[in-house]
């Protein structure tokens, strides 16, 4: 029993490597076990398409195993694009884009932010040769380039000051301001690039605080608003919205700006985004826009017969208006809108009048809760509709001026607040309600000596 010995214990638990012999017997037969003896030509195919993708592959398998590599590839074209004054180019070529990729496939690159600020730097300095060359389109640019890679701001302020003066002093600034005052005192505002706005443009352009140039735009833009509010008193709508979109496409914080604008709205029917849509250009139908000395000539001519088919129409209108639930809207359509037009066409008929007292405890809860809400231009509006409606006359004038103290009260919080834009549009609106309420003289003072300081600044 001693005698036997369990074969497992005396394997080797470490067994010898094999030899060189096996080895090399081992790898003699590996093509047939393969089978590449059998099937050489699939074998030879696989290897040349595999030799061949790997080589197509290099450069974007090298980038994901290497992102450092590519990186530092990138770096050294941007240098050398530097090297060449290339700081920016629309293909990504330009020393700009080649540092910027380079940072962003590598973060921790502080080369690459070191560039970027180089490339900044040169930009400037080609900013200055083009300047001292006249070159004032490539100076800009150059210029740009600087800022937007954060060139010290003191550095850009002086040459973007400096290109300034140079583009003024070639232009003849003071020739140019000469010829738009010419035109100013002429009459000629805006009817081509030799008029007086255009030529103040310029020479704002060239020179932001050139004093005359500032009262010149604003004193001829005010020309033009006064005669888009004698448009709109004519009648001719039309007009007025060219004269008010040409206004505020030179100077949109002109002070007389809001005022016109809310006199539009009044005149027009329209509200602030029907304004704004046709101020963009847009064609759109204007509310009642059979109204005006055109209006009143097409109904001096209606026979009696003709009229009081009419009436009985625009009665039926807006019983089936009101029915909808259409009472104040929409402008053209509301029941409101019915029986005023038909009020126009016979103030005395019992049929309209007993039509307009059916809806007039409704505008005046309108115009209440609108108020007691704070929510003024839906009081406006509402207001509006009574007096449509034919509500007592005193009550209306008590009504406006009420509505009119909430403007000058909300304007003056507004231009506490330094929103001068906001308090300008109170100001318009006060004065729509009521041009007579106290205050409202002493209060638009106030708006055009902030709005002064504030382009002084």
């Amino acid at each position: 029993m001693l005698g036997r010995v369990n074969p497992r214990r005396q394997a080797d638990p470490f067994p010898e490597p094999p030899g060189a012999d096996a080895i090399a017997r081992w790898l003699a037969g590996m093509p047939e076990r393969l089978g590449m003896l059998r099937h050489w030509r699939w074998w030879l195919i696989g290897s040349m398409l595999l030799v061949v993708a790997l080589a197509m592959l290099r450069a974007p398998i090298g980038a994901w195993l290497w992102p450092q590599t590519r990186a530092q590839a990138l770096h050294d074209e941007a240098e050398r694009a530097l090297a060449r004054g290339m700081l920016s180019a629309k293909d990504g070529r330009g020393a700009r884009e080649l540092f910027e990729a380079a940072l962003a496939m590598d973060p921790d690159r502080g080369e690459a932010r070191q560039g970027l600020a180089r490339v900044a730097v040169a930009a400037l300095g080609q900013a200055r040769t083009a300047l001292a060359e006249d070159r004032f389109a490539d100076a800009h640019r150059h210029l740009a380039l600087a800022r937007a890679l954060s060139v010290p701001r003191a550095e850009a302020d002086a040459l973007a000051d400096a290109l300034r003066t140079r583009e003024a002093g070639q232009a003849g600034i003071d020739g140019m301001f000469a010829r738009a005052e010419l035109a100013h005192a002429r009459g000629r505002l805006d009817d081509g690039p030799g008029s007086a706005l255009p030529l103040y443009a310029r020479v704002l352009a060239l020179e932001p605080a050139h004093a005359g140039a500032l009262r010149g735009r604003e004193d001829a833009l005010g020309e033009l608003l006064a005669q888009a509010r004698e448009a709109l008193r004519a009648g001719d709508v039309g007009h007025a919205v060219r004269l008010v979109a040409t206004v505020r496409g030179y100077d949109p914080a002109h002070i007389d700006l809001p005022d016109t604008v809310a006199r539009l709205m009044e005149e027009s029917g329209l509200d602030g985004d029907g304004v704004a849509r046709l101020l963009a250009g847009e064609a759109i139908g204007l509310p009642g826009a059979g109204a005006g000395p055109e209006g009143d000539a097409r109904v001096a001519a209606m026979g009696a017969d003709q009229r009081a088919q009419r009436v009985a129409s625009l009665l039926a209108e807006a019983e089936a208006a009101r029915a909808a639930g259409n009472i104040f809207a929409p402008p053209g359509g509301s029941a409101v809108g019915k029986v005023a037009e038909a009020r126009a066409l016979d103030p005395a008929s019992p049929a309209v009048a007993a039509a307009a007292t059916r809806l007039l405890p409704a505008a005046q809860e309108c115009h209440a809760l609108a108020l007691r809400g704070n929510r003024l231009r839906s009081a406006a509006s509402c207001l509006d509709a009574r007096a449509a409606l034919g509500d007592d006359a005193g009550e209306l004038a008590a009504a406006r001026r009420q509505l009119a103290e909430r403007w000058l009260a909300v304007g003056d919080e507004r231009l506490g607040a330094g929103e001068i834009g906001n308090a300008r549009s109170a100001l318009a609106a006060a004065r729509v309600a009521d041009p007579g309420v106290p205050g409202l003289a002493d209060f638009e003072l106030r708006v055009r000596a902030a709005a002064a300081a504030l382009r002084s600044d």
